[in-house]
């Protein structure tokens, strides 16, 4: 008996930051002008050190989550 081939569900796209590519919108909601453009940057940051092995700072993590 032969099986059908299905078609692979695509996920949905998130949409990103303008300035900032990597960033997804919703991190920065509430934001406005240098403070935005500041928290894009440390979240940035962020997701290059975890994705390269590396830890990442307390400092780091307080100025993003609070």
């Amino acid at each position: 008996m032969r099986r059908r081939r299905t078609k692979k569900k695509m996920n949905r796209r998130v949409a990103k930051d303008k300035t900032q590519k990597t960033v997804p919108k919703k991190y920065l909601t509430g934001t406005k002008g240098s403070e935005r453009s500041q928290r894009a940057k440390d979240i940035a940051r962020m997701q290059r050190l975890y994705k390269a092995g590396k830890k990442v700072p307390k400092s780091l993590m307080k100025r993003i989550f609070g």
